[in-house]
Formats: structure tokens, C-alpha cells, sequence
């Protein structure tokens, strides 16, 4: 197994220490921009792993749900930005005290990722609003900082990579640097595996990197040339500001593969990644928390209501009488009623509709004269 190299400069000891401690006081620094998530949260058999329901969060046709496993970073920070990517998703944080072999050993253990998704399963399905047949749809795995040690080894697992729908690797893989100056093979095959199914469109690969540097080994920014690489793409400048306080200045994009460089060499942008990772999630290929009205029948003109400007468009379109059939009928509706209405149900006043059929009598083809 490989492990991260002892020598470590000062510079990346203090960076990661600084990661660490924030971590736990991180979620009241997050910008304004950034919502308060709320919902209930469970701790699972290992003190580390927990499991969030969001107050968001809405039940699917078909008894299910996507979920998203997370390694390494504040979970109330996590779930606040989750909530500002509008996700419609089970969460799952995973947080371990050390660096990238606190998370490389116990998941080491090929059966230990599948435990954790699993245990989470069954505490959601024991919520009395919940299906007790509740079932995953898709599977989304995210990590910040030194959780990519879990991550790598989840993804030598086929079954894992086959599962898995979608990555997310926020500021979050680093590699020994081999003899020829770059990242040890072993260390990125599968990342590299997965970015190339990303690439066809079957899985979705994201990635974000800060210019901090590492002396000893490859960074996420060296990291991130070599996924490029591998993929033969080269990235464009992107002069963006992002959430928060992150600013971008380069991106790539091929398929459903995509990476973000973001602008900062210290610890605190760093921590950006995590401070303001619904940036990233909210890119992810999962359901959305918000519910869309259905489109209102009869609302031609996509106003929201159903009323004089839509006879008015449709008078415009010499359409048919089967459209102006639809119009009268919900004549009145509105977008916070539309979920419920029926064909008859909102049949206008005579008087009403007789008024306005008048007062555009003159204009109205022919063929749609009473």
C-alpha cells in the first residue's frame, strides 16, 4: 500500500495542521453566501461516520434516494454547502483525526466502504417518514484535504468504480513523486481509470485544486496536470470568481470530466475548498431539492397565471381552437394551483370570459369566431 512520504517540509506540516484544527470551527466562518443547513443527523456504528437528513429533503417516486459520502471536513460546514447546491440527497461524512493514512488503513478493508453505505441505508429507512424499502439510486463520493487516502483506496475496488456515479475530489489527491518527476502510477491509476469513464459521459469526474506547494511529492495542482495529461486535454484560463472567496484561473473540461484551479498558495485557500465546496456539489449529477410547479395548461406565455395576455398570444399565433378550448377552461390558474387542476375545474365566470372574447373579437381569425 502506498503511503505518503515522511519528509514532509514545514510549509505542508503547517497547512495540514491548520486544515485539521479548522475543521471543527470552520461552518462560522463560511460566507453568507453559504445557507444554514438543518435536518437530522445520526451517528452510525464508528463515532466518525455520520448520516444527515436534510429538512430539505423530499421523498422520490419509486422509493428512492441518492446518496453522497463524504471524507474528511466539518460536517455542519459540508451541509450548509450541500443545502446552497439545492441537493436532494442522503449525506454521509466520514472524518478521521491524521493525514491521508488515518483514512488509506482502516479503508484499506474492501468491505468497510460497502458497511458504511450500508449502515446508512438502514438508519434512513428506520425515520417514520421514510420507506422502510428505501432504496439508493445514485451514489456520489466527494473528500477535501487528506480524505483522498480513503477514496484511492475505495477505487481499486471494480465494484466500487462501477457503483460509484459521480466524484468529487475538492483540493483532495496527492501522489509520491516517482524517479521520473512524476506521480507514482499506482497512486492515480484508478483516479485516472474513473476520469476517462468521466471522459465517455458514464461517470462524472470533478475536480478543484489550489496552488498550494509540496516539495516532497506531488501536489493537487502537479495532480491535476497529470489527470489533464492523461485524458489529452490542456486547460484555458477561467478569470471567475467562484463562492466565497474562491477565484479560479484556469479550468478543463472534456465529457463529464471537469477541474477547476483556484487562485492561492496558504492554508486558508486551502480551506476554501471545503468552506465553499457546494461550489463543486453543486455540479453533481444528483435529484435537486426544489420542486418545479408542473406547467400550468393554458399558460402559453410561461407567465405563471393564466389570464387576458395568454387569449392575447394565442389570438397572436392564430393557433387552434383546441388551444383556446385549454385557455378557457383554467382561465384564472396560477402557478401555486396548477398542481392540481383538472380539465373542468376552473372554468371561468361567462360574464368574464364573454367580456374579453368580445373586446378581441376583432382580431381573432376567423375560424375561431363563435
Amino acid at each position: 500500500m502506498e503511503q505518503e512520504p515522511e519528509k514532509k517540509t514545514r510549509m505542508r506540516a503547517i497547512i495540514l495542521l491548520t486544515a485539521w484544527l479548522a475543521l471543527t470551527i470552520i461552518a462560522t466562518s463560511a460566507s453568507a453566501q453559504v445557507p444554514t443547513a438543518t435536518g437530522r443527523s445520526f451517528t452510525l456504528s464508528n463515532a466518525a461516520w455520520k448520516v444527515f437528513i436534510p429538512s430539505t429533503y423530499v421523498a422520490r417516486p419509486g422509493n428512492v434516494s441518492d446518496v453522497l459520502v463524504h471524507f474528511h471536513g466539518d460536517p455542519q460546514t459540508y451541509w450548509n454547502n450541500a443545502k446552497y447546491a439545492d441537493l436532494n440527497a442522503v449525506l454521509v461524512t466520514v472524518n478521521y483525526s491524521g493525514l491521508s493514512s488515518a483514512y488509506t488503513t482502516p479503508f484499506s478493508n474492501q468491505a468497510l466502504f460497502q458497511q458504511v453505505v450500508d449502515e446508512a441505508l438502514t438508519k434512513v429507512r428506520q425515520q417514520a417518514d421514510i420507506p422502510d424499502t428505501l432504496q439508493w439510486d445514485k451514489l456520489a463520493v466527494s473528500s477535501f484535504s487528506a480524505g483522498y487516502g480513503a477514496v484511492r483506496e475505495i477505487l481499486k475496488n471494480a465494484t466500487y468504480r462501477n457503483e460509484i456515479d459521480a466524484l468529487l475530489a475538492a483540493d483532495s489527491l496527492y501522489a509520491t513523486t516517482a524517479g521520473d518527476g512524476t506521480s507514482v502510477d499506482s497512486q492515480l491509476a484508478d483516479y485516472k481509470t474513473f476520469a476517462n469513464l468521466a471522459k465517455n459521459g458514464s461517470k462524472t469526474f470533478l475536480y478543484s485544486h489550489s496552488q498550494v506547494p509540496t516539495y516532497t511529492y506531488e501536489s493537487t495542482f502537479e495532480v491535476g496536470d497529470e489527470l489533464m495529461q492523461s485524458l489529452g486535454i490542456a486547460p484555458s484560463a477561467y478569470n471567475v470568481n467562484g463562492l466565497g472567496t474562491l477565484n479560479f484561473y484556469r479550468t478543463a473540461q472534456t465529457g463529464n470530466f471537469r477541474l477547476w484551479g483556484a487562485l492561492g498558495s496558504d492554508g486558508d485557500s486551502h480551506l476554501e475548498h471545503l468552506r465553499y465546496i457546494g461550489e463543486f456539489l453543486k455540479q453533481l449529477p444528483l435529484a435537486k431539492a426544489t420542486v418545479v410547479a408542473p406547467p400550468i395548461a393554458g399558460d402559453f406565455n410561461s407567465d405563471g397565471v393564466v389570464d387576458a395576455s395568454d387569449y392575447v398570444f394565442l389570438r397572436n399565433a392564430a393557433t387552434n381552437r383546441a388551444d383556446y378550448g385549454v385557455w378557457r377552461t383554467n382561465f384564472g390558474a396560477t402557478s401555486a394551483s396548477s398542481a392540481s387542476l383538472v380539465a373542468t375545474s376552473l372554468v371561468p365566470e361567462p360574464t368574464a370570459v364573454a367580456l374579453l372574447v368580445l373586446a378581441c373579437a376583432g382580431a381573432w381569425p376567423r375560424r375561431f369566431k363563435r
